[in-house]
C-alpha cells in the first residue's frame, strides 16, 4: 500500500505496530545482527510515514493527564509548539483544552480507550493564543500486541495511546457559516410566506407565458376562487379577457416595468366585476429578459361606496342650499352672484397710517396665498409684503390719490411662496362728515396671469349691506348682459359713468349698446372669441371701447356664465386697462430693441465666446458681472504630446494649418457632447461640463467626450499625412470637483471661467497621461458609475498637493454611448544589441539633476524596455539622447515617460512622447529594420481598430 495514501485510522495502527516491534526489538538480546537489520528497517519506515503525514503524530500515556510521550516534528507548524514542550510538561495537552470542550473530553476518552481507540473532536489553544479545531483519532495499546483487541475484551490495561491530530478549523468554520446560512435562509422564506398569506390584498404573480404561479389567501377573498382552480392557467381569465391583462402590462412597460395606483376592474368567480387599485412590477432574468410579473389588487369596493355615499351627501346638501336660496329675496340674490363672481379682491384699509387692513374678501387664499385673519391680525401686513422696489414709490403716489378720492395704482406682492405677483390696486375714499379720509373701499386684480376670480364673498351674507357699498365704491364696472345676440346688458353698477362716462340707464335701455361701441378693429375678433368662452362657462377678453368723450380706453372684461330666471346670462366686470396696455405696447417695443442688440452680441462675440457663455451673459440681468459662485464641476484637459518640438521643426503656416485641422476636430465634438470649452492654452484645451448650466450627467458626458476626442485623432492626423505632416498624439486628464465659476478680470476686460485647486488638479492628471490615453480621478469615476469600463489603477504624487492620487485609465463607457478607445497592438522587439543613451528628469518645464546613463534592450516605434541607472516612480517625463558605438551624442533629443516595470528583472518600460524625424528614420532603419510607411513613429498601427464591446463588457 502506497504510504502516502494512508487513512488517519490506518496511519496510527501501523505507527502503533512499528514502535512495539522495536521496543520488543530492543529487549531480545538474542541473534543480535538480524535484530539491528530489522530495528533499522522498522525505524526507517517509521522516519517516513512521519514525514509524509498531513497530521500531527503522537502517543501518550493512556490514563492520568495523557502525558506525551512522543509527538512528531510538525506539531510546529501546526499549533506553534516545540515537540519537546509537549514532551516535556506533563500537563501540556489537558491544560490546553477548551474549557467548554475539557468535560466532555474526559468524559468520552475512557470508553473510547475501552473499545480500543476512536475519534475526538475538540479545539486546543495554539501558542498565540486562538483556538483551533482538532480531530483527534487514537488506538489503546495493550502490552504484548498492541492492536489486540482481544486482549482488551479480556480486561487487559492499555498501556500508551497512539495517534494523530488533524487541523479541522477550516471544516469547522464552514459548516457553521452553512449552517447559519441555512437558517436565514429559513427564516426569510418563512417570513416571506407569512407576509404573503397575511396580507389582505390579493397578491397575483404569473410566469413568462402570463399563466398564474401564486395566487394567496387575499386573492381567494376577493374574487371566489381556490388557488388550484387558477394556478397554471392564464391570468387573463382574471382580467375577464386578453384586453384587460394586456392593458396592465403595457402600463408597466410604458412606466419602465413598474406601475403603481393604476385603475383596473377583476372578475371574480361568480361573473362580478370588482374595482381594484394594482401597483405591480415586471419581474426579469439576470440577463434582463421577462420572466414573468408580481402585483397587488386592492378592493375598491369600499372606497367607490364611501364616494357614492358622499356624492349623496354633497347631492343632498346642494338640494338644501338651492332651497336656501331661492328663500332669499332677488335683489340679495342678485348682490351675492355678482360678489361671488368678481374676479378682484376686496377690501376696505383704514384711510391714513400704514393702511391697516379691516376687510378682505375670502378670494384673497387662492390668488396671493394669504388667510383672512393673516391680513386683518397684523396692521403691518400689507407694507411689509411690498416688493422693496416699489414700496418708496407706492407711499409716494398714494398720498396724492387718497387727497383726489381715489384712483389706481400698480406694484409688485409677495406671494405666500414667495414669489411676487404684479398687483393692479384700484380704490375710492370714503369720507367722514368733516370730509377727512376715514376707510379706503377698494379691489386688488391679479395683472400677473389674468385669473378669474371665483368665490369672491362665499358665506358673507350676513354683511350683506356692507358689500353693497364695496360695490357701489368698487372701481371696476360690475354688469349683467344676455348670453347671446347682441349682449343686451341687464344690470349695470353706477360707476359706469366715472370709467366710461355713460349712465346706467343709457346702456340697460338701448340692447346694442355695447355691440355698437366696440372698435372697429376689435369686433370681429371679440364676437370670436366670446361665443367660444361662453360655451366654456367664463373667461377674459380684452378690447377697445369708445369713451362717452369719443375716444377709446382698453377693456379687461372678464365673466362667468350662470342661469338666470330667463336663461343663460353673464356675469362679469369691466375694468380700465389703458395705462397697463400702453406700457406692455412700450416694453414690446423695447424687447424687440434688445432681441436686435443681443443678435448683435451673438453674431460679434459668438467666433471667441462658446454658445452657452454668450447665452448666460445675455439671459442673467447680471451676466456682465463681476464675481461668481462655487459650483460642482467636471473639467476636461486636453494637450498634445511633442507639439513644441514638431512645431519648432515646421514653417508657421503648417503650425497654424496643423492646430486649426485639430481644434476644428475637436469643438465639433465638445460641442455635441454640450461641453463649454473654457480656452485654448496654446496645444491644449480647457472643457467644462457643469458651467455654465448645470446637467446630472456632466461627468458621464465628459468622459464619452474625451473618448470621441480620441477616436477623432485618426481623422485629424488622415489629414496631416495627406500634406506630409507629422502625425499628432493627444492626452486627456478629467476631473470632477468644487470650483469658483464666473466672470473674471477688471471691467474692462473680463473672461468667463472657473478657478480652484481642482483646476490645477486637471492640469496635473493630464500632465501623467501619454499619448492616446484618459485618465480620470477617483471624483470623475464615482460620478460616472458603473458604466465606466476602466484599465489599470495607479497611485501618483502631484505637484502642489500633499495626499497621493488614484488614477484610472479610461477604457471604454457603456451604456446610450458604447464608446472604446482603439486597442493598439505594439510588440517590442529584442535588441542585438543594447543602444544605450543618456537621460535626465523633466519636471514642468524644466530639466533636473545631472545626467544619467541608460541603455535600450528592447525596442517598437512607440515604446522601449530600458534599464536605468537609477529607479523611478511610474509617469516620469525623461529627456533621452542616444549614444553611438563611439561614445558621441547621436542628434536629436526623445522625450518619454516610464510606465512601469519591464518583462526582464530591472528594467523599465518607456512610452515615447516626442521623436524627431532623424531619430525616427535612425530606430527604423538602423535598428528595428522596419519597412517605411506613410505613417510617423507616432502614429497608431495600420490594423488598429474601434472595439465594439457587447453590453456586459460596458457594464
Amino acid at each position: 500500500m502506497d504510504s502516502e495514501h494512508l487513512s488517519h485510522e490506518e496511519l496510527t495502527q501501523e505507527i502503533g505496530r512499528l514502535r512495539q516491534r522495536i521496543k520488543s526489538l530492543e529487549a531480545q538480546q538474542t541473534d543480535r545482527t538480524e535484530i539491528e537489520k530489522e530495528l533499522s528497517g522498522a525505524q526507517q519506515r517509521l522516519a517516513h510515514l512521519l514525514a509524509v503525514s498531513p497530521a500531527i503524530i503522537y502517543s501518550t500515556q493512556a490514563a492520568g493527564n495523557f502525558a506525551c510521550t512522543f509527538v512528531s516534528e510538525n506539531i510546529q507548524a501546526i499549533m506553534g509548539y516545540q515537540p519537546q514542550e509537549m514532551i516535556t510538561d506533563l500537563k501540556h495537552w489537558p491544560d490546553r483544552l477548551h474549557p467548554d470542550d475539557a468535560p466532555r473530553i474526559f468524559d468520552q476518552i475512557g470508553a473510547l480507550i475501552e473499545a480500543s481507540g476512536g475519534t475526538l473532536e475538540y479545539r486546543f489553544r495554539h501558542r498565540d493564543g486562538h483556538y483551533v479545531w482538532i480531530q483527534d483519532t487514537f488506538k489503546a495499546i495493550y502490552d504484548g500486541d498492541p492492536l489486540d483487541s482481544e486482549r482488551a475484551r479480556n480486561g487487559a490495561h492499555a498501556v500508551e495511546l497512539v495517534g494523530a491530530w488533524a487541523d479541522i478549523t477550516m471544516r469547522k468554520e464552514a459548516e457553521r457559516t452553512a449552517l447559519e446560512a441555512n437558517a436565514a435562509l429559513h427564516e426569510t422564506k418563512r417570513n416571506l410566506s407569512r407576509l404573503i398569506e397575511s396580507s389582505p390584498d390579493a397578491i397575483i404573480s404569473t410566469d413568462g407565458a402570463g399563466n398564474v404561479v401564486l395566487f394567496n389567501e387575499g386573492a381567494e377573498s376577493l374574487l371566489g376562487y381556490r388557488a388550484e382552480e387558477v394556478i397554471g392557467k392564464p391570468v387573463a381569465l382574471l382580467y375577464g379577457g386578453e384586453a384587460g391583462a394586456n392593458e396592465v402590462l403595457r402600463e408597466m412597460r410604458k412606466r419602465g416595468g413598474t406601475v403603481a395606483g393604476f385603475d383596473s376592474v377583476l372578475w371574480a368567480k361568480d361573473g362580478a366585476s370588482i374595482p381594484v387599485l394594482i401597483s405591480a412590477s415586471v419581474l426579469f432574468d439576470d440577463e434582463g429578459h421577462e420572466v414573468g410579473t408580481v402585483g397587488f389588487a386592492t378592493d375598491l369596493r369600499e372606497r367607490k361606496r364611501a364616494q357614492e355615499e358622499l356624492q349623496k351627501s354633497y347631492d343632498e346638501l346642494e338640494r338644501h342650499v338651492e332651497e336656501r336660496t331661492t328663500e332669499l329675496k332677488e335683489a340679495r340674490a342678485r348682490l351675492q352672484y355678482l360678489m361671488t363672481v368678481t374676479p378682484g379682491i376686496m377690501y376696505t384699509n383704514h384711510g391714513t397710517g400704514s393702511y391697516a387692513c379691516t376687510f378682505v374678501s375670502q378670494n384673497v387664499d387662492p390668488i396671493m396665498g394669504f388667510s383672512e385673519w393673516e391680513m386683518l391680525e397684523d396692521p403691518e401686513f400689507w407694507p411689509k409684503r411690498l416688493h422693496p422696489e416699489d414700496a418708496g414709490r407706492v407711499f409716494q403716489e398714494m398720498g396724492p390719490l387718497v387727497v383726489a378720492g381715489g384712483g389706481t395704482i400698480e406694484y409688485r406682492f409677495r406671494h405666500r411662496d414667495g414669489l411676487y405677483v404684479w398687483i393692479q390696486d384700484t380704490f375710492k375714499v370714503v369720507r367722514g362728515d368733516g370730509g377727512e379720509p376715514i376707510e379706503i373701499v377698494g379691489s386688488w386684480a391679479d395683472i400677473t396671469h389674468r385669473k378669474q376670480v371665483e368665490n369672491a364673498l362665499g358665506e358673507r351674507m350676513a354683511i350683506m349691506n356692507d358689500l353693497q357699498n364695496l360695490v357701489a365704491a368698487s372701481p371696476a364696472v360690475i354688469y349683467t348682459t344676455q348670453a347671446t345676440g347682441d349682449f343686451a346688458c341687464t344690470f349695470v353698477s353706477e360707476n359706469l359713468k366715472t370709467t366710461m362716462g355713460y349712465a346706467p340707464w343709457e346702456m340697460r335701455e338701448d340692447p346694442k349698446f355695447w355691440s355698437k361701441r366696440l372698435h372697429p378693429e376689435d369686433a370681429l375678433r371679440v364676437f370670436a372669441e366670446i361665443a367660444g368662452l361662453v360655451e366654456k362657462g367664463a373667461g377674459t377678453i380684452e378690447y377697445r371701447f369708445r369713451h362717452r368723450r369719443g375716444h377709446y380706453i382698453w377693456l379687461q372684461d372678464t365673466f362667468k356664465v350662470i342661469e338666470g330666471k330667463n336663461g343663460k346670462e353673464l356675469v362679469g366686470s369691466w375694468a380700465d386697462i389703458t395705462d397697463r396696455k400702453q406700457i406692455e405696447a412700450e416694453v414690446k417695443r423695447l424687447a424687440r430693441e434688445v432681441e436686435l442688440r443681443n443678435t448683435f452680441i451673438r453674431d460679434t462675440f459668438g467666433r471667441y465666446l462658446t454658445d452657452e457663455v454668450v447665452t448666460t451673459l445675455l439671459d442673467s440681468p447680471t451676466g456682465l458681472h463681476m464675481g461668481g459662485e462655487k459650483r460642482n464641476v467636471t473639467m476636461v484637459m486636453a494637450d498634445l504630446r511633442g507639439f513644441t518640438s514638431i512645431s519648432e521643426r515646421l514653417a508657421p503656416k503648417w503650425v497654424v494649418s496643423m492646430l486649426n485641422r485639430y481644434f476644428d476636430a475637436m469643438v465639433k465634438v465638445v460641442k455635441r457632447h454640450e461641453g463649454t470649452i473654457d480656452e485654448f492654452i496654446g496645444d491644449a484645451i480647457f472643457i467644462l461640463f457643469g458651467a455654465p448650466t448645470w446637467k446630472e450627467d456632466d461627468a458621464r458626458r465628459a468622459v464619452a467626450c474625451a473618448i470621441e476626442m480620441q477616436l477623432a485623432m485618426t481623422q485629424v492626423n488622415e489629414g496631416n499625412r495627406e500634406n506630409d505632416l507629422p502625425e499628432l498624439q493627444m492626452g486627456i486628464g478629467i476631473h470632477t470637483g468644487q470650483v469658483v465659476v464666473g466672470n473674471i478680470g477688471s471691467v474692462e476686460r473680463m473672461k468667463y471661467g472657473v478657478v480652484g485647486s481642482h483646476v490645477n488638479l486637471t492640469s496635473r492628471i493630464q500632465s501623467f497621461t501619454i499619448g492616446g490615453q484618459i485618465l480620470c480621478s477617483e471624483a470623475t469615476r464615482r460620478e460616472v458609475g458603473a458604466t465606466l469600463r476602466l484599465g489599470k489603477q495607479m497611485e501618483v504624487r502631484a505637484k502642489g498637493f500633499e495626499q497621493p492620487i488614484t488614477l484610472s485609465e479610461v477604457v471604454a463607457l457603456g451604456g446610450p454611448y458604447k464608446l472604446a478607445l482603439y486597442q493598439v497592438k505594439d510588440d517590442l522587439t529584442q535588441l542585438a544589441d543594447e543602444l544605450a543613451f543618456s537621460y535626465r528628469l523633466v519636471e514642468g518645464d524644466h530639466l533636473n539633476g545631472q545626467a544619467l546613463k541608460g541603455s535600450l534592450v528592447r525596442l517598437s516605434l512607440r515604446r522601449g524596455e530600458a534599464r536605468l541607472e537609477a529607479p523611478l516612480p511610474i509617469l516620469t517625463n525623461l529627456e533621452i539622447r542616444l549614444v553611438d558605438a563611439n561614445g558621441r551624442f547621436i542628434p536629436g533629443t526623445l522625450y518619454a515617460k516610464t510606465a512601469g516595470p519591464g518583462a526582464e528583472g530591472g528594467t523599465t518600460i518607456i512610452q515615447f512622447s516626442s521623436i524627431p524625424p532623424e531619430v525616427e528614420a535612425l530606430l527604423r532603419d538602423g535598428v528595428l529594420r522596419t519597412p517605411r510607411t506613410s505613417a510617423s513613429l507616432m502614429a497608431l498601427p495600420a490594423d488598429s481598430e474601434a472595439q465594439s464591446l457587447p453590453d456586459h463588457a460596458l457594464h
